[in-house]
């Protein structure tokens, strides 16, 4: 009986998985249109946003692909959540560049180190950790 309420479950949060991705798909549709016909200053916004939303989806997919192999009984690996996170610090890391790309005129005469750029590092050093970390166990797979 749990079993069966563990598959209801599962279910139940894969069909709304891929609702949310694809609402979030017909969504990155508009962006993308928006960009084609739009005017040249916001490219860089809309473009900003048609990848966050590319992602967003990307990681619903990663997911929901965690959920059917849940559903299928399969043994759970690291390495979809380790994706996941990979594109979670991708998203972050496109976010946090386009700021800083919208707001270069504001911050021209500061001196100091912006926050922004002391996260960017961190971030750029959680990438290297995830693929490292997947490398490793694709590496292990092999073996």
């Amino acid at each position: 009986m749990l079993r069966f309420g563990e598959r209801v479950v599962f279910s139940v949060v894969g069909v709304l998985l891929f609702a949310a991705a694809l609402t979030l798909s017909i969504r990155s549709l508009a962006v993308l249109y928006a960009l084609i016909i739009g005017p040249a200053g916001s490219a860089i916004r809309l473009t900003a946003a048609f990848l966050d939303l590319v992602l967003l989806v990307l990681m619903i997919a990663e997911l929901g692909y965690t959920v059917s192999l849940s559903l299928r009984g399969a043994v759970l690996s690291p390495e979809p959540f380790l994706i996941v996170g990979l594109i979670a610090v991708i998203r972050r890391i496109l976010v946090i560049t386009v700021q800083e790309v919208q707001d270069k005129a504001t911050t021209a005469g500061i001196n100091m180190i912006p926050q922004s750029t002391i996260e960017l590092a961190i971030l750029t050093l959680v990438v290297i950790a995830f693929v490292f970390a997947i490398f490793l166990l694709r590496r292990r797979a092999l073996t």
